[in-house]
């Protein structure tokens, strides 16, 4: 009997990071008064607040997040470590971070971090029912035809066994609390909120270098070896 092999899968790491509520309350509070301090802006009615676009973008630069984002490093070279990387010849940097609110409605369009190597959400507020992450492609492996394993042509009656191995668009639900650790090149999107309460994630692109590029083609090298135009 025929079986299938599966290769190039995708591999979503997820995990728990376990804060005590006093100090989940205290970021709330801090990321709550930055959607305070961000005067209104012309946006869809549909789009949730993005602390990167509103001058929020280094939120590991705030002393009160400095416990969060240790936590989280920790949980990013486990990410990393179980795909096998050594970790030790590697440097990696938080490029930037953010917070973002998605009120009742609000959700963020699909897009991906070209710019950055890895990406992460922590879902600092989680109520249930306020919307998961999706994850989509426009170049399955397994596509026969482009579109052909989509939502849409489910809704025809052509796919009639949708499959996680064969779906271009697979959502997760995370939970309060969970770490959702991916490539930055993934394309993703998140799903409205279904509640009146505000789910509050934070998230960060991460930039892996090389400590030592000698006899690598590939991968940055380290910045320390760069030059400015400034410095000519």
């Amino acid at each position: 009997m025929g079986r299938f092999v599966n290769v190039f899968a995708l591999s979503i790491f997820r995990d728990k990071i376990a804060l005590d509520a006093d100090y989940k309350a205290e970021l709330v509070r801090a990321i709550l008064d930055m959607e305070q301090a961000t005067p209104p802006q012309a946006k869809s009615a549909t789009t949730a607040w993005l602390g990167d676009t509103r001058g929020f973008e280094f939120l590991f630069s705030r002393p009160e997040f400095g416990r969060l984002y240790r936590e989280i490093a920790a949980k990013v070279l486990a990410y990393t470590e179980a795909l096998g990387i050594d970790n030790e010849l590697v440097e990696f940097f938080f490029q930037r971070s953010w917070a973002t609110i998605s009120r009742r409605g609000e959700r963020i369009s699909e897009h991906a971090h070209e710019q950055s190597n890895i990406t992460f959400a922590y879902y600092l507020a989680k109520p249930a029912y306020s919307g998961g992450v999706s994850f989509n492609t426009y170049d399955h492996p397994n596509e026969l035809a482009r579109g052909l394993f989509s939502p849409k042509k489910a809704s025809l009656g052509l796919i009639k066994t949708p499959s996680m191995h064969t779906w271009n668009t697979v959502q997760i639900e995370p939970d309060e609390d969970e770490i959702v650790i991916f490539p930055s090149k993934t394309l993703h999107a998140t799903a409205a909120n279904a509640t009146d309460t505000p789910r509050i994630s934070i998230s960060a692109d991460i930039s892996m270098l090389l400590r030592d590029s000698r006899g690598h083609e590939t991968m940055m090298p380290h910045f320390s070896n760069w030059r400015s135009f400034d410095g000519l």
